[in-house]
């Protein structure tokens, strides 16, 4: 694995600070991929994804019920702990219970200076185009409000440019991967995790660089298992380096933090505000907010398209979407004779004894086969 997009993700929080003191530039905290970044950036803000795991996460306990999941109770953790106070707001775009009373909570108890939540429709017809739009435009009149800077679609329209160009970076490092190239899925996963947490600009020349020598190592194959891992919000690195280690290729995900949210583009053409709106409502879907024969036919799509060998879902407990979905992907599967296996992970307990000892008969019996 290289260490580049790792070390730029554990230094994110002091880079940021730098752009806030140097560049006068606000950060923004975001719960959820579906946040529309490029209209923070088109008002020179930096958005930032909250992601981690907290020391102790006991400390989220007098606010949240314990059969919340682990991430909830981490990313709450965390700001009491004052790992967030550097933010100078919150948003979310309404997604799963979960996450939705933790924007509430967050912004009970810590008092944000600015809080804004968008509630998008989850269907794509005439009518959820103009109800979205009116939510967009509800935030950019915020956010007008709140930096007393007024909306440019000029500003707007090279934003989209620029999150358009870094996502087809990232789309094409899963190519290469997919056609043979030795990269590391946990390159790629911090590839994602930076493009979440950084500025956008910083990050373009970066992925060009990385696409650029991992074509120049495009071989036959490596001749492992080509896996899909699926599941929501997925931090456990020690488990994904596990599954490569064992014989495994993680050449395509289904997350809240991968392959969705590069594989496709906003069009450039367009009204650059219609256009954004359009491309988070058709993105590929998200178990939070489609039903199962959408989220059935992309799985095997991606299982199509990147020759998968089997799937590894990894849930977080108390994952009321994903774990809903799980029986009815795991039935398709089977009758399709697509090998699969579920890992149901809970708090910070990662990689325990028992999940290796799984993943380890789990490859077993892919050998079998």
């Amino acid at each position: 694995m290289s260490t580049k997009f790792k070390d730029l993700y554990d230094r994110h929080i002091e880079m940021i600070q730098e752009e806030q003191r140097k560049n006068e530039r606000l950060a923004i905290g975001t719960l959820c991929s579906y946040v529309p970044v490029e209209i923070l950036h088109a008002f020179n803000i930096l958005p930032v994804r909250l992601w981690g795991q907290s020391e102790d996460i006991s400390q989220a306990d007098a606010l949240l019920q314990i059969y919340i999941c682990p991430p909830a109770r981490h990313i709450m953790a965390l700001g009491l702990a004052g790992h967030y106070d550097f933010l100078d707001g919150i948003v979310h775009s309404y997604t799963c219970d979960a996450t939705c009373g933790l924007f509430n909570i967050w912004c009970r108890n810590l008092k944000p200076k600015f809080s804004f939540l968008l509630s998008p429709p989850y269907i794509d017809i005439d009518e959820a185009i103009e109800y979205s739009l009116a939510e967009h435009r509800g935030f950019i009149t915020a956010l007008e409000n709140f930096t007393k800077k007024r909306f440019s679609v000029d500003r707007l329209r090279r934003s989209i440019n620029l999150y358009n160009e870094a996502r087809a970076y990232i789309k094409e490092i899963y190519d290469v991967k997919h056609r043979g190239a030795p990269v590391s899925y946990l390159d790629i996963y911090y590839i994602n995790l930076c493009l979440q947490v950084l500025p956008v600009e910083m990050l373009i020349s970066l992925y060009q660089d990385y696409l650029l020598a991992a074509k120049e190592m495009v071989s036959k194959g490596s001749g492992k298992y080509r896996i899909l891992l699926s599941g929501s919000v997925i931090s456990d690195v020690d488990i994904m380096g596990l599954i490569e280690q064992r014989g495994g290729d993680i050449v395509v995900d289904d997350t809240c933090l991968g392959f969705r949210l590069v594989q496709d583009r906003i069009n450039e053409d367009e009204d650059p505000l219609t256009a954004l709106v359009k491309y988070y409502l058709r993105r590929p879907p998200c178990s939070s907010r489609a039903d199962f024969p959408a989220r059935k036919n992309h799985v095997l799509e991606m299982i199509s398209l990147f020759d998968v060998d089997a799937v590894i879902f990894m849930h977080q407990k108390f994952c009321d979407p994903h774990l809903s979905d799980h029986p009815f992907l795991k039935k398709v599967l089977d009758e399709k004779g697509i090998p699969q296996m579920q890992l149901e992970l809970e708090e910070e307990e990662g990689l325990t004894g028992q999940v290796q000892t799984r993943l380890e008969s789990f490859f077993e019996i892919l050998e079998g086969k």
